[in-house]
Formats: structure tokens, sequence, C-alpha cells
């Protein structure tokens, strides 16, 4: 019985009402030599140093990069002067916890290319405290802070503008990424992907089938225990996995009245 619930309130992503998903397949385990095909890289996306430090990154994309493959592949030298070769998957890249570095990648995911884009990322990355280009920092909390100060000086139009940027980066962070746990836990990333919690297709599935038990001892029908289940269900859209038929409430329940007969 799979669904896609469409509701900040249930805790599910609202990217479930439309199906829309990532899944994180076995490419993100290939080896930066084999993604390169031994010393090849891709001209640089762009570039970026610090003369202070004198650290130094360039950001390309892997030869093997698609929208459904978006690796990266990162190269410069650290303030300590050493050089260094990354890869970087763009999909599990959170703003909550980022280097300046990867929100450059997501930049470039999202079509933020221009130098007022650039400027954006480097107001926060002075906000953050941050003293390296591969830190990892809450740019998340940064771009709020900074609209909050544009906000209180009245300066709408970077207010907006700095918003209509923070919503292109929630938009890209916030689908689900479906995954072989194996893998990311291979690659050290555990806990969060991004603005959704990190979680395989099963585990999702029992998250819902748990509320909906757990609903059922509080009303005798199907539609009191969802809407016991999930606030605001009644208001809510939902669609069946794999479908792109979007039904209300009332027709939702309705068609789980009909599985469940069969």
């Amino acid at each position: 019985m799979s669904v896609n619930c469409i509701d900040n309130n249930t805790g599910i992503n609202s990217n479930y009402m439309t199906g829309k998903k990532r899944v994180l397949g076995k490419n993100f385990n290939i080896q930066i030599e084999d993604i390169n095909r031994g010393s090849k890289v891709n001209e640089p996306l762009m570039s970026f140093s610090n003369p202070k430090t004198g650290e130094s990154v360039e950001i390309h994309r892997s030869d093997i990069y698609s929208d459904d493959t978006p690796i990266y592949i990162l190269k410069g030298k650290t303030a300590e002067g050493e050089e260094f070769e990354r890869k970087h998957h763009a999909w599990i890249i959170d703003p909550r916890n980022c280097s300046y570095a990867e929100l450059m990648m997501l930049n470039q995911e999202t079509g933020n290319t221009s130098l007022v884009d650039k400027q954006r990322a480097d107001i926060l990355f002075e906000k953050t405290g941050a003293k390296n280009y591969l830190d990892k920092a809450d740019y998340s909390k940064a771009i709020k802070d900074v609209m909050e100060e544009y906000k209180s000086s009245g300066n709408w139009d970077a207010y907006l503008s700095m918003d209509k940027w923070q919503q292109s980066l929630n938009d890209y962070t916030s689908v689900p990424v479906y995954f072989d746990r194996g893998i990311m836990e291979r690659n050290g990333v555990k806990g969060s992907c991004s603005f959704a919690t990190v979680k395989t297709a099963e585990e999702i599935q029992k998250e819902i089938d748990d509320r909906v038990k757990a609903a059922e001892k509080n009303g005798p029908t199907l539609r009191e225990a969802l809407a016991n289940a999930f606030p605001n269900a009644v208001n809510t859209l939902y669609s069946f996995v794999g479908s792109s038929v979007v039904m209300t409430f009332d027709e939702y329940v309705k068609a789980m009245e009909e599985m469940l007969r069969k």
C-alpha cells in the first residue's frame, strides 16, 4: 500500500505528492580515477581563491555528469598548501552543514551562476565565520540571519532577491533521495540527506503504514483514521507512488477502501 503524502505537517516531504524522487545509484561509489578515466577532468566551471590564506578551488563537472548523476570534481590547494581532488554528489549536499565550495556546486545545479549569486554566497561565507572554503558551516541559518538584517533595515530588494535564491536551493535539496544504505555508509553519509531524511523506500513506507495503524485505534473508519494520523489531511492532496493522478482526500479514501476490499 504505497502512497505519496503531500503535507509538511505529516513530517513527510511534500515532493511525495508528485512522486518526485531521486535514486542514488552505484555511480556514487565510483572512485575519482575511474570517473575521470585516468587524468581527464573537464574544464572548470568556476574557480576562486583566497589571497589571504593561499587557498584555491576549482569546480569541475565529472565526465559522467548527468541530471541523474550530478557528480562534481573539486580540485585545488588547501590553506596549508596541500593539493587535493575530491568528488561530490550534489544530491547529498546539505546547506545546513556544507562548505562554501559545496554551496557553489548547488549554485551550479540551480542555475544561480551570475556574479550576483556568487556575491550572495560570499556574504554568507563571511556571516558563518568559516575560515576556509572547505570548512563546513550552517549556510541555511546564515541565509535567515542575513534576510532578517535586510528586513530590519528595510532593504526589501535584497531581501526578496535572497529569498528567491534560498527557495531555489530549497526546491533542489528537498527532493527525497532513495539509496542503498550500504553505499551511503561506505561513503560516510549517515542520518540525513539535504533537507530530507535519508530513508529507503521500504523505511518510508513502513513509517506511513505505522502511522495509519496507530490511527486506526482512534476511529472506526478509514477516513477518521487517516484524519487522525495526518494533520490537515482533509485539505491535503494525495497520489499513489508511481502514479501521476492527484486526488482529493475523499477521492483517496474511496480508492483506499476499494483496494482494501480486494
